[in-house]
Protein backbone atom coordinates (compact mmCIF):
# COMPACT_ATOMS: atom_id res chain seq x y z
CA UNK A 1 0.00 0.00 0.00
CA UNK A 2 1.64 3.52 -0.51
CA UNK A 3 1.70 5.86 2.29
CA UNK A 4 -1.27 8.71 2.40
CA UNK A 5 1.22 11.43 2.32
CA UNK A 6 -0.43 13.32 -0.38
CA UNK A 7 -3.19 13.98 2.54
CA UNK A 8 -2.52 18.00 3.01
CA UNK A 9 -1.75 18.56 -0.59
CA UNK A 10 -5.24 17.97 -2.21
CA UNK A 11 -5.90 20.70 -4.90
CA UNK A 12 -8.73 23.34 -3.21
CA UNK A 13 -11.00 22.48 -5.90
CA UNK A 14 -15.02 21.99 -5.79
CA UNK A 15 -16.23 18.85 -7.88
CA UNK A 16 -19.31 19.14 -8.92
CA UNK A 17 -20.05 15.06 -8.96
CA UNK A 18 -22.91 13.48 -10.66
CA UNK A 19 -22.38 14.71 -14.40
CA UNK A 20 -25.06 12.73 -15.90
CA UNK A 21 -27.80 13.19 -18.52
CA UNK A 22 -31.46 13.25 -16.60
CA UNK A 23 -34.89 13.75 -18.17
CA UNK A 24 -36.32 16.25 -15.95
CA UNK A 25 -39.97 17.17 -16.71
CA UNK A 26 -40.86 20.84 -16.72
CA UNK A 27 -43.29 20.53 -13.98
CA UNK A 28 -41.05 18.82 -11.55
CA UNK A 29 -38.84 20.90 -9.31
CA UNK A 30 -35.29 20.29 -9.20
CA UNK A 31 -33.49 20.24 -5.36
CA UNK A 32 -30.24 21.11 -4.94
CA UNK A 33 -27.98 20.38 -2.37
CA UNK A 34 -24.29 21.69 -0.95
CA UNK A 35 -22.19 18.87 0.64
CA UNK A 36 -19.55 19.59 2.68
CA UNK A 37 -17.19 17.40 4.24
CA UNK A 38 -13.20 18.61 5.43
CA UNK A 39 -11.78 15.73 4.61
CA UNK A 40 -9.55 15.22 1.12
CA UNK A 41 -10.17 12.43 -1.35
CA UNK A 42 -7.10 10.89 -0.04
CA UNK A 43 -9.21 9.32 2.93
CA UNK A 44 -10.98 6.87 0.48
CA UNK A 45 -12.66 4.60 2.95
CA UNK A 46 -14.42 7.91 4.21
CA UNK A 47 -14.40 10.30 0.89
CA UNK A 48 -15.58 7.33 -1.31
CA UNK A 49 -18.21 6.02 0.00
CA UNK A 50 -19.67 9.78 0.67
CA UNK A 51 -19.33 10.56 -3.15
CA UNK A 52 -20.82 7.02 -3.93
CA UNK A 53 -24.09 8.30 -2.10
CA UNK A 54 -24.02 11.71 -3.61
CA UNK A 55 -23.98 9.64 -7.28
CA UNK A 56 -26.37 7.46 -6.28
CA UNK A 57 -28.91 10.17 -5.35
CA UNK A 58 -28.75 12.09 -8.03
CA UNK A 59 -29.30 9.06 -10.52
CA UNK A 60 -31.69 7.55 -9.13
CA UNK A 61 -33.81 10.79 -8.69
CA UNK A 62 -33.68 11.43 -12.27
CA UNK A 63 -32.29 14.43 -11.87
CA UNK A 64 -34.59 16.14 -9.44
CA UNK A 65 -31.10 15.82 -6.78
CA UNK A 66 -28.77 18.20 -7.82
CA UNK A 67 -25.76 18.42 -5.65
CA UNK A 68 -22.47 20.03 -5.43
CA UNK A 69 -19.81 18.34 -3.28
CA UNK A 70 -17.17 20.86 -2.15
CA UNK A 71 -13.96 18.82 -0.03
CA UNK A 72 -10.86 19.46 1.64
CA UNK A 73 -12.23 22.18 3.88
CA UNK A 74 -12.87 24.32 1.16
CA UNK A 75 -16.25 25.79 2.85
CA UNK A 76 -15.37 24.37 6.51
CA UNK A 77 -12.91 22.90 8.89
CA UNK A 78 -14.52 19.71 10.41
CA UNK A 79 -14.54 21.48 13.60
CA UNK A 80 -17.32 23.75 12.49
CA UNK A 81 -19.41 21.43 10.00
CA UNK A 82 -22.24 21.06 12.80
CA UNK A 83 -22.71 24.91 12.93
CA UNK A 84 -22.43 25.22 9.67
CA UNK A 85 -25.37 22.39 8.88
CA UNK A 86 -27.46 23.90 11.90
CA UNK A 87 -27.31 27.41 10.16
CA UNK A 88 -28.27 26.09 6.75
CA UNK A 89 -24.74 27.60 5.09
CA UNK A 90 -24.50 23.80 3.81
CA UNK A 91 -26.93 20.99 3.39
CA UNK A 92 -25.41 17.69 3.91
CA UNK A 93 -22.27 17.01 6.07
CA UNK A 94 -20.08 14.14 6.89
CA UNK A 95 -19.13 15.33 10.27
CA UNK A 96 -16.30 12.90 12.72
CA UNK A 97 -18.27 12.27 15.59
CA UNK A 98 -15.71 13.48 18.06
CA UNK A 99 -15.21 16.98 16.61
CA UNK A 100 -18.32 18.75 17.94
CA UNK A 101 -18.96 16.55 20.72
CA UNK A 102 -18.24 19.86 23.10
CA UNK A 103 -21.72 21.78 22.01
CA UNK A 104 -23.45 17.40 21.65
CA UNK A 105 -21.97 15.88 24.65
CA UNK A 106 -23.65 12.46 23.74
CA UNK A 107 -21.15 12.22 20.47
CA UNK A 108 -19.07 11.58 23.65
CA UNK A 109 -19.77 8.24 23.51
CA UNK A 110 -17.16 7.66 20.40
CA UNK A 111 -14.19 9.16 22.30
CA UNK A 112 -14.54 6.95 25.31
CA UNK A 113 -11.25 4.18 25.89
CA UNK A 114 -11.86 0.96 25.35
CA UNK A 115 -15.78 1.52 24.94
CA UNK A 116 -16.17 -0.53 21.77
CA UNK A 117 -14.30 -4.11 21.07
CA UNK A 118 -14.56 -3.47 17.33
CA UNK A 119 -16.03 -1.72 14.53
CA UNK A 120 -18.11 -4.91 14.63
CA UNK A 121 -19.41 -4.61 18.31
CA UNK A 122 -20.22 -0.54 17.16
CA UNK A 123 -22.23 -1.85 14.35
CA UNK A 124 -24.33 -3.82 16.39
CA UNK A 125 -24.49 -1.00 18.87
CA UNK A 126 -25.77 0.97 16.44
CA UNK A 127 -28.63 -2.09 15.25
CA UNK A 128 -29.42 -1.86 18.14
CA UNK A 129 -30.56 1.31 18.82
CA UNK A 130 -27.42 3.20 20.24
CA UNK A 131 -28.48 6.67 18.43
CA UNK A 132 -32.27 6.57 20.02
CA UNK A 133 -30.97 6.61 23.13
CA UNK A 134 -31.15 10.34 22.65
CA UNK A 135 -28.18 11.42 20.61
CA UNK A 136 -30.86 11.72 17.11
CA UNK A 137 -33.32 13.37 19.08
CA UNK A 138 -30.94 15.92 20.41
CA UNK A 139 -29.44 16.78 17.32
CA UNK A 140 -32.80 16.93 15.67
CA UNK A 141 -34.16 19.13 17.95
CA UNK A 142 -31.39 21.45 18.73
CA UNK A 143 -29.28 21.60 16.23
CA UNK A 144 -30.97 21.28 13.33
CA UNK A 145 -29.75 18.08 11.93
CA UNK A 146 -31.05 14.87 11.09
CA UNK A 147 -28.83 11.56 10.72
CA UNK A 148 -28.91 9.83 7.73
CA UNK A 149 -26.20 7.63 8.93
CA UNK A 150 -22.95 6.60 10.89
CA UNK A 151 -20.51 4.35 9.80
CA UNK A 152 -16.66 3.81 11.74
CA UNK A 153 -13.13 5.41 11.07
CA UNK A 154 -10.35 2.90 11.75
CA UNK A 155 -9.95 2.53 15.80
CA UNK A 156 -7.13 4.51 17.72
CA UNK A 157 -4.59 2.38 18.18
CA UNK A 158 -1.36 2.28 20.28
CA UNK A 159 1.83 3.48 18.64
CA UNK A 160 4.82 3.84 20.72
CA UNK A 161 8.23 4.64 20.35
CA UNK A 162 10.88 2.13 21.74
CA UNK A 163 8.90 -0.48 24.01
CA UNK A 164 6.09 -2.24 23.26
CA UNK A 165 2.36 -1.51 24.94
CA UNK A 166 1.39 -5.16 25.97
CA UNK A 167 -0.05 -4.41 30.00
CA UNK A 168 -1.18 -1.67 32.08
CA UNK A 169 2.24 -1.15 33.57
CA UNK A 170 3.75 -0.23 30.08
CA UNK A 171 1.53 3.55 30.12
CA UNK A 172 3.24 4.41 33.01
CA UNK A 173 6.61 6.81 32.23
CA UNK A 174 5.73 7.71 29.07
CA UNK A 175 4.82 11.00 27.78
CA UNK A 176 1.85 10.34 25.39
CA UNK A 177 0.91 12.58 22.36
CA UNK A 178 -3.20 13.42 23.38
CA UNK A 179 -6.31 14.65 20.62
CA UNK A 180 -8.45 15.76 23.59
CA UNK A 181 -9.72 16.04 26.71
CA UNK A 182 -10.97 12.63 27.18
CA UNK A 183 -8.06 10.41 25.88
CA UNK A 184 -5.81 12.46 27.89
CA UNK A 185 -7.63 11.58 31.27
CA UNK A 186 -7.60 8.03 30.41
CA UNK A 187 -4.22 8.15 29.87
CA UNK A 188 -3.42 10.08 33.17
CA UNK A 189 -5.38 7.08 34.61
CA UNK A 190 -3.00 4.85 33.16
CA UNK A 191 0.01 5.91 34.47
CA UNK A 192 1.03 8.61 31.33
CA UNK A 193 1.92 11.47 30.98
CA UNK A 194 -0.53 13.53 28.01
CA UNK A 195 0.41 16.44 26.11
CA UNK A 196 -2.04 17.56 23.67
CA UNK A 197 -0.91 17.32 19.66
CA UNK A 198 -2.13 17.50 17.04
CA UNK A 199 -0.88 14.91 13.55
CA UNK A 200 0.88 17.58 12.21
CA UNK A 201 3.38 17.04 14.90
CA UNK A 202 3.82 13.67 15.57
CA UNK A 203 6.73 13.06 13.22
CA UNK A 204 8.98 15.68 14.66
CA UNK A 205 7.91 14.88 18.33
CA UNK A 206 8.78 10.91 17.68
CA UNK A 207 11.51 11.44 15.49
CA UNK A 208 13.25 13.98 18.38
CA UNK A 209 12.09 11.65 21.57
CA UNK A 210 9.26 14.59 22.58
CA UNK A 211 6.73 11.59 22.87
CA UNK A 212 6.99 7.99 23.70
CA UNK A 213 3.46 7.10 22.10
CA UNK A 214 0.24 8.14 21.22
CA UNK A 215 -3.35 6.69 20.46
CA UNK A 216 -4.34 7.74 16.72
CA UNK A 217 -6.06 5.91 13.98
CA UNK A 218 -4.02 3.85 11.48
CA UNK A 219 -4.59 5.79 8.87
CA UNK A 220 -3.02 9.19 10.92
CA UNK A 221 -0.12 7.07 11.32
CA UNK A 222 -0.09 5.90 7.18
CA UNK A 223 -0.74 9.62 6.10
CA UNK A 224 2.01 11.13 8.96
CA UNK A 225 4.32 8.23 8.24
CA UNK A 226 4.90 7.31 11.55
CA UNK A 227 6.18 4.04 10.61
CA UNK A 228 9.49 5.88 10.17
CA UNK A 229 9.86 7.36 13.51
CA UNK A 230 8.04 4.28 15.58
CA UNK A 231 8.85 0.69 16.21
CA UNK A 232 5.67 -0.85 17.84
CA UNK A 233 1.75 -0.81 17.40
CA UNK A 234 -0.19 -2.14 19.84
CA UNK A 235 -3.94 -3.13 18.85
CA UNK A 236 -6.52 -2.39 20.94
CA UNK A 237 -9.36 -0.16 19.81
CA UNK A 238 -8.91 2.73 22.77
CA UNK A 239 -11.61 4.31 21.16
CA UNK A 240 -13.54 4.43 17.52
CA UNK A 241 -14.48 7.32 15.92
CA UNK A 242 -17.45 7.94 13.81
CA UNK A 243 -18.37 9.06 10.56
CA UNK A 244 -21.77 11.03 11.08
CA UNK A 245 -23.75 11.47 7.35
CA UNK A 246 -26.13 14.20 8.51
CA UNK A 247 -28.62 16.52 6.45
CA UNK A 248 -30.03 20.47 8.01
CA UNK A 249 -33.47 19.77 9.07
CA UNK A 250 -35.39 22.48 7.08
CA UNK A 251 -32.94 21.14 3.85
CA UNK A 252 -34.73 17.80 4.73
CA UNK A 253 -38.17 18.93 4.92
CA UNK A 254 -38.49 20.52 2.03
CA UNK A 255 -37.86 17.38 -0.01
CA UNK A 256 -40.71 15.11 -1.07
CA UNK A 257 -41.24 11.73 0.69
CA UNK A 258 -39.83 9.90 -2.62
CA UNK A 259 -36.70 11.77 -2.48
CA UNK A 260 -36.07 11.27 0.92
CA UNK A 261 -36.59 7.49 0.87
CA UNK A 262 -33.73 7.50 -2.14
CA UNK A 263 -31.53 9.53 0.12
CA UNK A 264 -31.78 7.09 3.28
CA UNK A 265 -31.94 4.02 0.97
CA UNK A 266 -28.60 5.69 -0.20
CA UNK A 267 -27.17 6.69 3.19
CA UNK A 268 -27.70 3.22 4.22
CA UNK A 269 -25.73 1.71 1.93
CA UNK A 270 -23.35 4.29 2.30
CA UNK A 271 -22.93 2.73 5.80
CA UNK A 272 -22.65 -0.44 4.98
CA UNK A 273 -19.97 0.62 2.12
CA UNK A 274 -17.84 2.16 4.73
CA UNK A 275 -18.17 -0.74 7.57
CA UNK A 276 -16.45 -3.04 4.37
CA UNK A 277 -13.40 -0.62 3.07
CA UNK A 278 -12.37 0.43 6.98
CA UNK A 279 -12.08 -3.47 7.72
CA UNK A 280 -10.25 -3.67 4.22
CA UNK A 281 -8.00 -0.74 4.94
CA UNK A 282 -7.21 -2.36 8.58
CA UNK A 283 -6.21 -5.17 7.11
CA UNK A 284 -4.01 -4.30 4.39
CA UNK A 285 -2.61 -1.03 6.61
CA UNK A 286 -1.48 -3.41 9.62
CA UNK A 287 0.52 -5.79 6.42
CA UNK A 288 2.06 -2.47 5.23
CA UNK A 289 3.47 -1.59 8.93
CA UNK A 290 5.11 -5.06 9.77
CA UNK A 291 6.62 -4.84 5.61
CA UNK A 292 8.41 -1.58 6.94
CA UNK A 293 9.21 -3.11 10.00
CA UNK A 294 6.65 -1.66 12.75
CA UNK A 295 6.12 -4.56 15.30
CA UNK A 296 2.32 -5.44 15.78
CA UNK A 297 0.96 -6.44 19.01
CA UNK A 298 -2.19 -8.10 20.17
CA UNK A 299 -3.50 -7.11 23.86
CA UNK A 300 -5.85 -10.24 25.78
CA UNK A 301 -8.94 -9.70 26.54
CA UNK A 302 -7.94 -9.91 30.04
CA UNK A 303 -5.42 -7.17 29.87
CA UNK A 304 -8.03 -4.80 27.81
CA UNK A 305 -10.55 -5.41 30.82
CA UNK A 306 -8.05 -4.30 32.90
CA UNK A 307 -7.36 -1.41 31.03
CA UNK A 308 -11.20 -0.90 30.84
CA UNK A 309 -11.50 -0.81 34.46
CA UNK A 310 -8.99 1.63 35.50
CA UNK A 311 -10.44 4.09 33.00
CA UNK A 312 -13.77 3.75 34.15
CA UNK A 313 -13.99 6.98 35.96
CA UNK A 314 -14.12 8.81 32.70
CA UNK A 315 -16.98 6.93 31.40
CA UNK A 316 -18.82 7.30 34.46
CA UNK A 317 -18.49 11.08 34.30
CA UNK A 318 -19.53 11.14 30.72
CA UNK A 319 -22.34 9.39 32.05
CA UNK A 320 -23.49 11.48 34.56
CA UNK A 321 -23.20 14.71 32.17
CA UNK A 322 -25.84 13.14 29.62
CA UNK A 323 -29.49 12.88 29.62
CA UNK A 324 -29.57 8.36 29.40
CA UNK A 325 -26.07 8.13 29.86
CA UNK A 326 -27.07 4.58 31.31
CA UNK A 327 -28.89 3.81 28.51
CA UNK A 328 -26.43 4.30 25.91
CA UNK A 329 -23.83 1.97 28.06
CA UNK A 330 -26.41 -0.75 28.47
CA UNK A 331 -26.86 -1.04 25.01
CA UNK A 332 -23.18 -1.41 24.22
CA UNK A 333 -23.13 -3.98 26.80
CA UNK A 334 -25.57 -5.88 25.73
CA UNK A 335 -24.46 -6.20 22.39
CA UNK A 336 -20.56 -7.25 23.67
Amino acid sequence: MNKLAAISSIPVTALALGAFSFNVKASEEVYELIFSTYLPPSYEYIYTPAENFVNKIQERSDGRLKVDIFHSAQLFEGHDELSALSRGDIDITNMTGTYPSASVPSLGIFALPFMFDDISHLERAMEAGLLDAGLRSELEDDHDTVILGVAPLDPYELYSRQDPITEKEDFSEKVWATTGATDAKAIQLLGGSPTGMSSSELYLAFDRGVVDATPRPLITGLGRSLDEVVNHITLTSFLIDTSILAINRDSWGRLPEDLQTIIREAAAERDAEQYAMVEDFISSTIEYYEKNGVEIHQLPEKTIAQLREATAPVIKEWSASVENGERYLEIIEETR
